[in-house]
C-alpha cells in the first residue's frame, strides 16, 4: 500500500485534457467547507460556490479516485465520498454537496505544484488526507472552527504515518502553507504540527483519539 500510494501521487502529473462530462457542484457552504490553495493555504468559505467538474472513478488516467480510496483504506473509513476533478480552480478542498454527499474536489495540476513548492511528494498527500479527516472528524461537530482543523490535522498525520511518510516530510506543507498566528478559523501553524505529529505518533501505536471522529466507537 505505501509503495502503492507513492506511484499514485505521481500520476497527478497526468491531467484530463478536455471535460467530457461537465458536472455542476453547489457546496452548502456555511461550516461545510474547508480548502486549500497556495495563495491562500488552508482556508474555511462560508459561500456556496459552483465548480466545473469531472467526476474520477477509480483506475482513471488522474488516479485521484484511487489516492483518495488507499486513504480510505489506511484509515479504515468505509464511506462513500464522491471524487471530483476541478479543472483550472487552484484548489483542493472537501465540503458536504447538495443531499448530504460526501465530496472532496481537488485540481490534479495545482496539486502537482504543491509538491513541487513543499519539495516532497507527501505534500499533495497531506492536503487531500487533511480533507479527508473533515468527513471523519465532522464538519459541524465542534463548536470552533479552529477545533474542526484540528480534528482534520491529526487525520492527516494519522493516515501519512499509516502511508510510511516520516514526522518530518508529514508536517513539511503545513510547516511551509500554514500562517504564523491564529485566525479566526484557523489555528497557527505551530499547533496545526503538533496535532499532525499527535495524529502520527497514535497511528504509530495503532490507535486513535475517540474525540477526533464523529461517531467513532
Amino acid at each position: 500500500m505505501k509503495k502503492n500510494i507513492l506511484l499514485l501521487a505521481l500520476i497527478f502529473l497526468t491531467y484530463f485534457e478536455g471535460i467530457s462530462q461537465i458536472v455542476r457542484i453547489k457546496s452548502k457552504g456555511g461550516k461545510s467547507f474547508c480548502g486549500f490553495s497556495i495563495k491562500k493555504g488552508f482556508y474555511y468559505d462560508s459561500k456556496s460556490k459552483n465548480y466545473i467538474t469531472k467526476q474520477s472513478t477509480i483506475g482513471d488516467e488522474s488516479g485521484l479516485a484511487d489516492v483518495v480510496e488507499e486513504i480510505k483504506k489506511a484509515l479504515g473509513f468505509d464511506v462513500k465520498i464522491n471524487v471530483f476533478i476541478a479543472k483550472d480552480e487552484e484548489n483542493c478542498f472537501a465540503t458536504i454537496g447538495e443531499n448530504g454527499i460526501r465530496l472532496i474536489i481537488a485540481d490534479q495540476l495545482f496539486l502537482n505544484k504543491v509538491n513541487r513548492n513543499s519539495k516532497t511528494q507527501w505534500g499533495a498527500i497531506s492536503i487531500i488526507s487533511h480533507e479527508i479527516g473533515h468527513h471523519i472528524a465532522g464538519f459541524t461537530r465542534r463548536e470552533l472552527q479552529i477545533d474542526s482543523e484540528l480534528d482534520a490535522d491529526y487525520w492527516s498525520g494519522f493516515t501519512l504515518q499509516k502511508l510510511g511518510a516520516s514526522k518530518e516530510a508529514s508536517i513539511k506543507c503545513m510547516m511551509i502553507f500554514g500562517s504564523d498566528q491564529d485566525s479566526e478559523t484557523h489555528p497557527n501553524k505551530n499547533r496545526r504540527a503538533a496535532a499532525i505529529l499527535q495524529g502520527w505518533n497514535d497511528g504509530l501505536k495503532g490507535d486513535y483519539d475517540t474525540d477526533r471522529c464523529e461517531n467513532c466507537n
